[in-house]
């Protein structure tokens, strides 16, 4: 019995001595950014442009896995991230970085922000799960891992992976779409309403595409993915 009371209290001395060096997260004003630029480690990226909301930008870490309640109810830990962010002009840069404490249950880094319509994306990452609504002029991913969703518009996508999962859905078309996804595997849905003409391209070994409409060469939006393995859907 000694030994399961003093294991415990022992981690939470450790953890209590570290606690001073982790830095939680900041809150940044960024109603006069135009780019964000994300790179680090493997994280979940929420960014909307909404109109309606503070313009502002944050990073912090979510803890979830078998061990979190607890985890949660021994250690001090609120699994803090070690995200930094920086502003140059109107560049918003964010270095991802998770907790360098070892845990027992996983902790997540988030990056969450709210930018005026119109701005740009760019993601550097080993794995990310992103999920952006609003209006965009550009949204860029670099990875090897990628589950991306967009609600919204954006002018261009351009996703570069090895396994890409992306559900593009377009509230509204300004015939200035392109969209480009370049991985070895890649699972996509593509929204853009009833009736729009697509000009779309899949190169891929082997390929499903589900549409019901032929490609309309020269057309807005323009669609190119090439993989090695592709299920596309358009609608």
């Amino acid at each position: 019995m000694t030994i399961f009371i003093v294991i415990p209290m022992l981690l939470m001395t450790l953890v209590s001595a570290f606690a001073d060096d982790w830095k939680s997260g900041e809150v940044l004003d960024v109603s006069s950014i135009r780019s964000i630029v994300i790179r680090g480690d493997a994280s979940s990226i929420k960014i909307s442009a909404n109109r309606d909301e503070p313009y502002r930008a944050e990073t912090q870490g979510r803890r979830d896995g078998w061990f979190t309640g607890w985890y949660s109810s021994w250690f001090f830990n609120g699994c803090e991230d070690e995200s930094r962010m920086q502003i140059d002009g109107t560049t918003l840069t964010i270095a991802v970085a998770s907790s360098r404490w070892f845990d027992l249950s996983d902790c997540t880094p988030e990056v969450l922000a709210n930018i005026p319509p119109g701005g740009s994306v760019q993601v550097d990452q080993q794995a990310v799960m992103a999920r952006f609504d609003g209006e965009f002029a550009s949204l860029g991913l670099s990875t090897r891992a990628a589950d991306v969703t967009l609600q919204g518009h954006a002018s261009k996508v351009k996703i570069d992976g090895t396994a890409v999962r992306a559900h593009l859905v377009y509230d509204t078309l300004a015939d200035d779409e392109t969209i480009d996804v370049n991985a070895r595997a890649v699972d996509s849905y593509l929204g853009f309403g009833k009736d729009v003409p697509v000009d779309y391209t899949v190169s891929a070994k082997a390929s499903l595409i589900d549409s019901a409409r032929s490609s309309v060469a020269g057309a807005k939006p323009v669609v190119t993915i090439r993989a090695d393995y592709a299920r596309t859907t358009i609608r």
